[in-house]
């Protein structure tokens, strides 16, 4: 997997979260560890840019996703990049099908999750790097965009379940996924796994 690297964007302020008294919802417990130990777990033995406060940092700090996702596009060579948010504490076990999926299809410029629902997960996909790059050099800023902007070339849908795009915006998310944690191990997905 020396082509691929990980950018989890991990630099919003969870607002709505802490609005509700539940802290920093990265650092929230589930299970034997925390949200964003969850996701990291799942993804040891990839290359894997945190960005973020300890992590490479976007500019402006909270300057959001895509610039997030620029900053550690920056920060990495690789060829495939995989998005992923902070706040998905599940969202490695969807990694080996969004990549199996933009391998396969030379043509595609990236792939996004699609959940159960029928709605894209952007914090979900893969990228060419040069695709990726080529749309941001032609953005006039990143900072504060919506990432939707990101998918503007050849993009094909990869179905994710809900677990996969779980991701922790309020406590009732932290509940959902406590439960979902218990039901299966944390952070076995790694190169290759996968549910």
């Amino acid at each position: 997997m020396d082509d691929v690297a990980i950018v989890v964007v991990a630099g919003g302020g969870g607002e709505r979260f802490r609005a509700a008294g539940g802290g920093d919802k990265l650092d929230a417990p589930l299970g034997s560890t925390t949200v964003r130990g969850a996701l990291l777990a799942g993804l040891r033995g990839w290359r894997v840019v945190v960005v973020g406060p300890g992590g490479v940092r976007e500019d402006p700090p909270g300057g959001g996703p895509l610039a997030g996702f620029a900053a550690g596009l920056a920060a990495v060579e690789e060829d495939l990049v995989v998005l992923l948010g902070g706040d998905q504490p599940f969202a490695a076990d969807a990694v080996p099908r969004l990549l199996g999926a933009l391998r396969a299809d030379p043509a595609l410029d990236a792939v996004v999750g699609v959940d159960p629902g029928g709605r894209r997960q952007p914090l979900l996909s893969a990228h060419r790097r040069r695709s990726a790059l080529r749309v941001l050099d032609g953005l006039p800023a990143v900072a504060g965009q919506p990432l939707r902007e990101l998918f503007r070339g050849r993009v094909g849908p990869v179905p994710v379940t809900a677990r996969e795009a779980l991701d922790v915006d309020v406590p009732a998310d932290l509940l959902r996924a406590r439960a979902l944690a218990g039901g299966a191990a944390v952070g076995e997905a790694g190169p290759g796994g996968g549910s």
